[in-house]
């Protein structure tokens, strides 16, 4: 598997953004809850605090700056536009 330390900051935003209060889907919070236990040893303890009473929109630019920093992902949307 290519890239995996981009794992970790991809599932981040993703959870983040669907606990935010428009969006949330159990099935995907406990796919990416068991991710965060069992793959990364961890717990979502603290992005559930963060994201309590958020919007997407306001989540958005926290989580696309990760995302910069992070990966590269937002490089890819852009060869992607092309």
């Amino acid at each position: 598997m290519k890239n995996t330390k981009e794992l970790l900051p991809v599932l981040t935003a993703i959870y983040v953004i669907n606990r935010t209060k428009e969006q949330t889907d159990e099935d995907i919070e406990n796919i990416l809850g068991y991710a965060f236990r069992r793959i990364f040893n961890s717990n979502t303890n603290l992005l559930l605090l963060a994201s309590i009473g958020q919007s997407k929109e306001t989540m958005m630019p926290q989580v696309k700056e990760l995302l910069k920093k992070e990966t590269k992902y937002l490089k890819y949307l852009e060869e992607i536009k092309k």
